[in-house]
Parts: structure tokens; sequence; C-alpha cells
């Protein structure tokens, strides 16, 4: 059996056709999208790069394996061996197939894992423990591992499965596109220089964000109005449909050698990319929708029951891995925090979680509980944006799914509900201390890297 699991760097869901955007940009990832089911909120746990793909690969969350930012914090995750004297090898420390990986499960069920990306370049080396192989391609035009083409990858990702033909594989394939640094021709950039702007930042937004003087901002970033972001959302554009292409050669090899569908496949982004709702731009700096709502299809094998649709409940990429062991028949690790999708994925799930609970730690200290109407997010760091970042917010993200009122003062009965469930869930899963609280207390390492460049806002 073939199990794909697709990781696009940055991409967000509002920008793939399957999820209602108008232009052209994913006719794959769309033909992917319409023989499974597609999560239309769908959220990663932790963002952005490193503590999001910390939970793809671990089932777990970042208050449990501590991985909440990137730099030092975001190099020894929670497990027995980096908690003990000697951890030794199998055996010597009790019960350790209950902290197994994604593809370290599949190794040691004697099924071969192989991942392809640059992603352990961050580095992480937490990631790429226990693979029967893991590929970082290079590209004859960058040093930049952020920005190796994705032509690359999916060339050492076809070659993963004509070796591995006839045996029972997990592909993990890892795409930077589409990513920042922006890489696309003009001719590629102009068929996207006509779509409809999103409503937000408005021209008075703009104008308002010309005023402020922080990493990625409107002046930071040479946005001076609509025009300019039509520019810089049409270069996004055009990186996705690029990254589309080549997962589009992917899927056609599958259907030649027979592979497509018998095959579980899964596609995802490890977060988004805000584009100035909040005054950011080109960044993923936050708990906000623009960072943290991500795509997620899953196709099922053919002989799997699946309910061709889009479904509305609430989940993470936390849930990943249970999803990928189930169909398989693995026993999921006990120490996974994750749900399996299965039973969405046909239909035959009733009971759901009502809320779920995301951080991030890179720019920001953040936390936020997604219920089905509302969203509250607590601020522990503002990172650069001190004295625009309120430390409570609180939004109808069913009347305002662009996160543009903060309703607390109007609506504090509720944030005191949603204040009570991020408590209750931080008691439930935290390891102690916090790690979130921590990275707050010494600052987010995207904050400590770059403070000293901006006055402030």
């Amino acid at each position: 059996m073939t199990t794909i699991h697709i990781d696009i760097d940055s991409l967000r869901p509002d920008h793939v056709g399957a999820y209602g955007y108008e232009a052209e940009t994913t006719p794959n990832i769309d033909r992917l999208a319409s023989d499974g089911v597609v999560f239309e909120r769908a959220y990663c746990a932790n963002s952005p790069c490193l503590p999001s793909r910390a939970g793809t690969i671990t089932g777990r969350y970042g208050i449990e394996t501590g991985i909440e930012t990137h730099g030092p914090a975001s190099q020894r995750i929670a497990h027995p061996a980096t908690t003990v004297d000697w951890a030794g090898g199998p055996g010597e420390v009790a019960d350790l197939e209950d902290w197994y990986t994604l593809p370290e499960l599949f190794y040691e069920s004697d099924q071969t894992a192989v991942g392809v990306g640059s992603f352990p370049q961050h580095p992480a080396p937490w990631f790429y423990h226990v693979w029967n192989e893991y590929h970082q391609p290079r590209s004859p035009n960058t040093d930049n591992f952020q920005a190796i083409e994705g032509e690359y990858v999916i060339e050492r990702a076809l070659d993963a499965l004509e070796r591995n033909a006839g045996d029972d594989l997990f592909l993990y394939v890892q795409m930077w596109d589409p990513h920042a640094p922006y890489n696309r021709t003009d001719e590629e950039i102009e068929r996207f220089r006509s779509v409809d702007l999103p409503p937000y930042p408005t021209e008075n937004d703009l104008d308002d964000h010309q005023e402020w003087d922080a990493w990625r901002s409107a002046g930071q970033m040479d946005i001076e109005g609509r025009d300019d972001l039509n520019e810089m959302l049409s270069h996004y554009d055009a990186e996705i449909r690029y990254a589309d292409d080549q997962i589009g050669r992917l899927l056609a090899r599958l259907e030649s050698r027979g592979l497509y569908d018998d095959a579980t496949i899964v596609l995802t982004g490890d977060h988004g990319e805000e584009f100035g709702e909040h005054g950011v731009y080109r960044e993923h700096w936050s708990t906000h929708d623009g960072t943290q709502h991500v795509p997620l299809v899953v196709k099922p094998p053919s002989d799997e029951p699946v309910d061709r649709s889009s479904r509305a409940e609430l989940v993470t990429n936390v849930d990943i891995a249970p999803t990928i062991a189930d169909y398989e028949g693995l026993d999921r690790p006990a120490r996974w925090q994750g749900r399996s999708l299965r039973g969405l994925v046909s239909d035959t799930t009733n009971e759901w979680r009502d809320h779920i609970v995301v951080d991030h730690g890179l720019y920001t200290a953040q936390r936020a509980v997604r219920a089905d109407r509302w969203k509250y997010i607590r601020t522990y760091h503002p990172g650069m944006w001190d004295g625009v970042v309120p430390a409570e917010q609180l939004f109808d993200m069913e009347n305002d799914p662009w996160e543009q009122e903060n309703v607390l003062d109007d609506y504090s009965g509720i944030a005191g509900e949603l204040r009570d469930t991020m408590n209750d869930w931080v008691e439930t899963h935290r390891s102690d201390p916090d790690p979130l609280r921590t990275v707050a207390g010494e600052g987010p390492a995207g904050y400590n890297a770059f403070k000293d460049d901006w006055d402030g806002v």
C-alpha cells in the first residue's frame, strides 16, 4: 500500500480552488480534492514551520512537545531520550513505542518511510529521526534551502516511488513553494494580476499601516496602496500554481503506475501567510486565520468509504498522524493526542470536538481558542507590535471572518467562557512549565532576532 503526505509551505486555503478561490491556482489539488474530502476548518495547532511540523510528525501539541518557536528552544523535543541520563536504544526506555513519530511508526512496523524535502536544514534534528531514507534535494539556482524549487523535490519523490515499487511505502513530500522568496517569471505572474483583491486591507487600512515601523509592515514591504498589494498577491498565486504543477507530476506518476486509486493521500500546508489583514505583509506571525488556517485534503484508498464533500468540523494537523496510521491499520502510539479523521471522511463519526486551541510562538506569543462561532486570542508577548496587538481579542467568525472587529467588550461573558476553556485545555495538555509562556518570558525567537532593526510602532 502507498501512503503519500504532501506538505506545502505557506499555503492559504482561500487561494485554493477547492476552497472557492476564483483564480486557477490549483487545478491538480482541486482534482485530488474531488476524489476525497476537503476540511474547511483545518488549522495548524502550532505555527509556524518548526512548531507545525513537530505537531504533524509527532501527533502531539506544541504545549506537550515543547516546540513552540524557532531558534535554540526548537531543538530539543520532549521525549524520553531528552529527559533520562542514558536513553540507550530500544528496550532501554520503558514503553518507547508510546513516543514513536509517524515515520518511526512505519519503520518499526517493517514498512518503508521515505522523506523528501529540505526542511531538516532549518535545523530540526528531531524531525529526521528514524526514516528508512530522507532526501534533501539541492537546486542549481540557490543555496537557500527555503528557496529550493519544487521540481527538484518532486524529482526525488518520483525516484523514491520507482525504487520502492511494490513495497508498503509512506512517502512524505515537503515543498517550500509558495514560501518567500517569490521567483516566478513575469509571464507566470501576469495571469494572476487581474484576480479580484480580498476586501482587507482597505485603502484606509493601508494608509494607517504606513505609520507603522515594524517587521514586515507596509512601509518596510513597499506596500503603498492596493495596486502594490495586488502585485504581491499575484506573485504569491504564481508560486502556488508552480507548486500545483509539480504536484500534478506526482499524481500523474501515481496514476501511470496504477498506484493512485489505492493510495492514501493527505495534502496540507504547515501554515498560511498574512497579507496585511492586520498590518503585517507576507509573513506568518500570529494566531489569526491568515497564519493558522490551512488546507487539508484527505483521499482514502478506493476500497474505503468516502463522502466526497467538504467537512466543517474543527480539525488540526495533529490529527494527520492518527489518520494515516488508522488507514494503514497501525496501532497509534499512546502519547499521540490527535484524533483520526477516518470517520469524518466516511461520514460515520457523529461526535467531534467543539473547539480547538492553537498557538503561535515565532514573532508573537499567542494562544487562541477557535469554537464554532467565536475565536478568542490571548497575547502573552506582542513581539514588535506592542501598542497595536491587544492582550485579549474576541472575534465573531460567523459575521467577521476576516477578524477585523474585536468584540471583547461587547461579549465579555463569551470571552470569559473561552478563557476558561483555554485554561482548562492548558491544564490538561501541558508539560510544566507551559512552553509558550516560557517563549513569552524569554521573547519569541523572531522578535529577538529582528527587534533591534526597528524602532517600534
